[in-house]
């Protein structure tokens, strides 16, 4: 069977949740993002990141709401050979309703995945940045 690549696979769970490109609710973004990371998360070499805050990347500040699944792609051998990210980016202009909203959590050191989402959930920042119904979508797939 086919390998499916991962933008793709991803790409895939966004539409089964309701997620076009423009006017994004966090959550179902999130959501989609949770079950692609439960299809992972026990695979070597993956780990999993939460981030949101604001950020100037493109000369004007924008809000990411932005979880990340990371690859260590390795040779034959087990030795690795690089890193590779998956981007679910969500963004938007920044705003009084997100102010104060900075997190980052990795994945490393949970148990399971829905132990590390339960995690993320609790942060006070993921209540504010998943509770935005207007986000712009960029998927992506990198080597870093």
């Amino acid at each position: 069977m086919p390998r499916i690549p991962p933008a793709d696979r991803l790409d895939a769970l966004l539409r089964e949740h309701g997620v076009g490109r423009e006017r994004v609710p966090g959550m179902h973004a999130w959501r989609a993002f949770k079950a692609y990371g439960r299809e992972v998360f026990d695979q070597p070499g993956v780990s999993l990141l939460f981030q949101v805050g604001s950020h100037d990347f493109s000369g004007r500040p924008r809000f990411y709401f932005h979880p990340v699944c990371q690859f260590e792609i390795a040779d034959d051998d087990g030795e690795p050979l690089r890193l590779e990210q998956l981007h679910c980016e969500l963004s938007c202009a920044p705003g009084a309703a997100l102010d104060g909203a900075e997190a980052a959590l990795w994945s490393d050191g949970y148990a399971t995945a829905d132990a590390y989402f339960a995690a993320v959930e609790r942060l006070p920042a993921f209540a504010l940045a998943s509770g935005h119904d207007d986000y712009l979508l960029q998927v992506r797939h990198e080597r870093v």
